[in-house]
């Protein structure tokens, strides 16, 4: 089986996306979609596949009956996820969507309240370090080490401090919050946000979050740092953990010993996405999506409002306010693609 994919929005992530189903046996990129024609086109001719100006010409009601794609992955900015995810769900089409999965919680809502509906899972969201060989391994000594009691998670980004808290949490620190998600296997129940001012407006932000099950997270976001970092340490029942340092030269020069940060988000994960694209190809292959859920997704940005609102209450804790998670995407009912 050849799966078919088409990738909607084509800038940096979306590219990066497009150019890893060319590459992957079994996988054979059928179009792309972008509105930017000189991008679009360019790549369309790199990739010697067919570009168009509006992946609803391929997806969406004017499409017709047929769709001449087997899944689908979606890339275009924030703001439209939620506008594709719902056009492919109705098309019953795999997709592998960027996080955030949507900018607003009731947006997310509608999109489990959809796949729910259908019962069975179609969505994979871009919460890539689950593939990650750092988080992978951190996840694995949990294994042996027991119940995280204190999860600290560390996210330095190169911007100019000009985004607002809201933007800095949707678009960067998500990440974070679906880390602390995954690695302690339980829900955040609530936050408290501090802001550090600084830039163009904020510099930092640290949020403090309480699991269902008593431990604490510290999130901790600088947004205009010397150079790009991610890092986490757990500490649990029988020891502690710590992400190891990314492989970097040591340069030894006038008297000092010193090693490149870097201030590229993107480069260092390029291992990460081709795995990511691996997985999802293959469990479009098997008829059952994988990897983090629509679920997922939408629990995050709960968190996300959680601590936008804490901010603005100058970091007094508020709740999550989180629905039962639907038995769909608790392990082992996913459901499988029908025949």
């Amino acid at each position: 089986m050849t799966v078919q994919v088409g990738v909607i929005g084509v800038g940096g992530m979306g590219a990066c996306h497009a150019r890893h189903i060319t590459e992957l046996a079994g996988a054979e990129l059928g179009w792309i979609a972008d509105p930017d024609e000189a991008t679009g086109a360019a790549l369309g001719a790199d990739f010697d596949c067919e570009w168009i100006a509006d992946g609803m010409d391929k997806i969406g009601p004017k499409a017709g009956g047929a769709v001449d794609c087997d899944a689908v992955v979606i890339a275009c900015p924030d703001r439209f996820h939620h506008r594709y995810v719902m056009a492919a769900l109705e098309r019953g089409l795999p997709i592998l969507a960027e996080k955030p999965l949507t900018v607003e919680l009731q947006d997310a809502r509608e999109i489990v309240e959809a796949e729910v509906a259908h019962g069975r899972r179609f969505v994979q969201l871009g919460f890539m370090r689950v593939y990650d060989d750092r988080h992978v391994q951190v996840a694995a000594a949990l294994s042996r080490i027991g119940r995280p009691l204190h999860i600290r998670a560390v996210h330095r980004n190169t911007n100019d401090g000009s985004r607002t808290v809201g933007q800095m949490l949707v678009e960067s620190i998500i990440h974070d919050i679906h880390t602390v998600r995954w690695l302690s296997g339980q829900e955040i129940v609530s936050v408290a946000t501090s802001v550090v001012p600084g830039g163009a407006g904020t510099r930092m932000i640290l949020v403090t979050c309480r699991l269902a099950d008593g431990a604490i997270a510290v999130l901790e976001f600088d947004d205009i740092a010397t150079g790009y970092e991610v890092s986490v340490e757990v500490t649990a029942e029988r020891g502690n953990v710590i992400a190891a340092e990314p492989l970097r030269a040591a340069v030894r020069t006038d008297g000092m010993v010193t090693g490149e940060i870097g201030d590229d988000w993107f480069t260092p994960f390029l291992d990460t996405y081709r795995v990511e694209m691996r997985d999802f190809v293959s469990s479009v292959e098997a008829g059952a999506s994988c990897g983090p859920s629509a679920w997922d997704g939408y629990a995050a940005q709960a968190v996300v409002e959680a601590a936008t609102a804490s901010a603005v209450a100058d970091g007094a804790p508020k709740a999550v306010e989180l629905s039962a998670t639907p038995s769909l995407y608790i392990s082992g009912n996913e459901g499988r693609a029908r025949s």
